[in-house]
């Protein structure tokens, strides 16, 4: 077995070690390499969508109606719910949204009551530039990584967060 580079999580590791044998810090181990990992990537994706003048938050909202493939339309309840959102809050984000011009709200042809929201041409042409720039920005945070590291390292994350995740 290779002998791998030390981070700073060893030493929190062993430091506990130290102080609580009683404890097994290789759980934490894990979980702190998670949250580092989930801050730095993170702010390297926002740096990079800085470029596009875009928050997170709305790269979330214009990439998830992007996914819908054409006409790139959900209801504001279906976004929220892709946002883990109340729909009020994402009313608020699709007027802000709808201000920059980046997408528009139209009644639904088969029920008058319902409103959805779609990009415009300027939102699809900004979301497909910025989101070629996060795919980007994703594989060069994973280039010491080969293909099969990449997708057992993602099967393990998957067994973690599907145990967590709400139902």
């Amino acid at each position: 077995i290779c002998r791998m580079t030390r981070d700073t999580i060893d030493q929190v590791q062993e430091d506990w070690n130290e102080q609580r044998p009683d404890l097994d810090p290789e759980p934490m181990g894990v979980v702190l390499r998670i949250q580092a990992l989930a801050r730095i990537l993170g702010d390297q994706a926002a740096e990079r969508l800085q470029e596009f003048e875009l928050q997170w938050w709305q790269y979330d909202v214009l990439s998830a109606l992007r996914r819908q493939g054409e006409p790139y339309r959900m209801t504001a309840s279906e976004l929220a719910d892709s946002a883990l959102l109340t729909t009020g809050a994402m009313t608020n984000r699709i007027d802000r949204l709808e201000d920059l011009g980046l997408v528009r709200r139209r009644n639904d042809a088969r029920d008058g009551r319902k409103v959805l929201v779609e990009l415009t041409p300027g939102g699809l042409r900004l979301i497909d530039d910025a989101a070629e720039a996060r795919f980007s920005v994703a594989m060069d945070a994973l280039d010491t990584l080969n293909a099969r590291q990449r997708e057992t390292l993602s099967n393990l994350l998957r067994l973690v967060l599907t145990a967590h995740e709400p139902r």
